[in-house]
């Protein structure tokens, strides 16, 4: 049986959770943590999918086995006050190709609908053809997430370093993937209008 909801309401998960996340994009324990503490029920908020599992033996019969991560969208400007960032949508290796990504997307777009926004945006590196079957398609590059603090603004600042530059260097301190590129040339946005 599958069930979702909010990390910060059940936050014994919260390590599991950390794992399921670092086994796709690797940071460090004390980053995902301070990012996953800020989830609230309003923005920004993991949803979480757990399964129940009839192997698991004592009071946690249900596992972790997928995610995605909703915030708020701050610096753009034609639909700032209606948008929201979809970000970190994971299911663990061994349930995919079963179903369970359309489940906890299609949850997510439910709660954003409930909570009256109109448009979600995401990036992607491999899975275009699978949020398409959502209905949403490419688009110019949104700016800021205040979830994740990621910028994707191209321009030059006042020290003449690029904002992918910062970035990179963030995650070197914090634990990221050091192989990452400056730019990834793969990256896809894509927007969906939830109405």
């Amino acid at each position: 049986m599958i069930s979702f909801s909010y990390i910060h309401n059940e936050n014994k998960y919260t390590e599991e959770l950390i794992k399921l996340l670092n086994s796709q994009w690797p940071r460090s324990e004390y980053s995902r943590k301070a990012s996953i503490e800020k989830s609230n029920d309003n923005f920004p908020f993991y949803l979480i999918m757990k399964l129940k599992n009839e192997e698991l033996i004592g009071e946690e019969t249900e596992e972790v086995i997928g995610c995605l991560t909703v915030s708020t969208i701050l610096n753009n400007y034609n639909d700032s006050n209606v948008s929201l960032l979809l970000e970190n949508v994971l299911i663990k290796s061994k349930y995919r190709g079963k179903g369970y990504g359309k489940l906890i997307m299609t949850e997510g777009h439910k709660i954003m609908k409930k909570k009256g926004y109109k448009i979600s945006y995401l990036s992607t590196n491999d899975q275009k053809e699978f949020y398409k079957t959502f209905g949403y398609i490419e688009c110019d590059p949104i700016s800021t997430s205040n979830f994740s603090g990621s910028s994707i603004n191209k321009e030059k600042n006042e020290d003449n370093i690029d904002d992918s530059e910062k970035i990179s260097n963030l995650l070197r301190i914090f634990g990221g993937n050091s192989k990452l590129k400056k730019t990834n040339t793969n990256l896809v946005w894509m927007k969906l209008n939830l109405e």
